[in-house]
C-alpha cells in the first residue's frame, strides 16, 4: 500500500469517526431541546395524569420508603422519607420514536397521619371463646407538596421543569401523587386509602 492510499484511508476513518460521533451528540441535543420545551413538558404532565399509559413507559429503578417508628410496637409513623427514581420512556408523537428521560421524587419528614380499624382479638379458654386479629392500619393523609421533583435527560443532566413550576398547585399535587402513591404501597410496608382525592377532571389545565 503506498503512501497515499493510507492517508486515504486515515481520513476515511477519522472521518467516520467523527460523523458517528457528532450523530450522537445531536440526538442527545434534540432530546434535551424537547425536555426543555415547555409545552412539551405539559403535554407530559397532562398524560400522566390522564393515564395515557400507550404513551408512557414506566420503570422504577429505586425504590426507597422509610418512616420514624422504626418497627416499634405500638407506635404509628407520622412522616415519611421517600427516595423515588423513575426511567421514562415517552411516545409524545405517535410518528416518533420516544423520548427517555428520568424523574426522582425525594423528601425527607413527608408529613402523614394514619388511621385504623385494627383489633387485636383475644384469648379464650377454648378456640370458640377466641377471636382471631382483624383489621389494620393505613395512611388517609400524605402531603405530596413536602416531595421535591426533579427532572433530568437519560445522561444524568438536570432539566428545568418549568411547567411543574408554573402548574397550579392542584395539578403539581395531582402529578405526585401519580407517580408517588403506587410506589409507596408497592414497598410492601404502607396501605394508601386518602380522606380526599382530587381529581384532574376537576382542575381546568389539560
Amino acid at each position: 500500500m503506498n503512501k497515499k492510499d493510507f492517508v486515504k484511508i486515515i481520513n476515511e476513518e477519522i472521518s467516520n469517526f467523527d460523523f458517528l460521533s457528532n450523530d450522537e451528540f445531536l440526538k442527545e441535543q434534540e432530546v434535551t431541546d424537547l425536555l426543555l420545551n415547555e409545552d412539551l413538558q405539559k403535554q407530559f404532565i397532562c398524560d400522566s395524569l390522564l393515564n395515557r399509559n400507550d404513551k408512557i413507559v414506566v420503570d422504577v429503578t429505586d425504590n426507597i420508603i422509610s418512616d420514624d417508628a422504626g418497627g416499634a410496637i405500638f407506635r404509628t409513623p407520622n412522616s415519611l422519607n421517600i427516595d423515588i427514581n423513575i426511567n421514562i420512556k415517552y411516545r409524545y408523537d405517535q410518528s416518533k420514536e420516544p423520548i427517555e428521560f428520568s424523574l426522582s421524587f425525594n423528601g425527607d419528614k413527608i408529613e402523614i397521619s394514619m388511621d385504623s380499624d385494627y383489633d387485636a382479638g383475644r384469648w379464650g379458654v377454648s378456640v370458640d371463646d377466641s377471636q382471631a386479629p382483624s383489621g389494620g392500619d393505613w395512611i388517609d393523609y400524605v402531603n405530596w407538596d413536602d416531595i421535591a421533583v426533579t427532572l433530568y435527560t437519560k445522561e444524568g443532566d438536570e432539566i428545568e421543569f418549568t411547567a411543574f413550576e408554573k402548574a397550579p398547585e392542584k395539578i403539581q399535587t395531582l402529578f405526585v401523587r401519580e407517580y408517588c402513591e403506587i410506589n409507596i404501597e408497592k414497598s410492601g410496608d404502607y396501605v394508601i386509602d386518602l380522606k380526599q382525592v382530587d381529581n384532574i377532571r376537576n382542575v381546568p389545565y389539560c
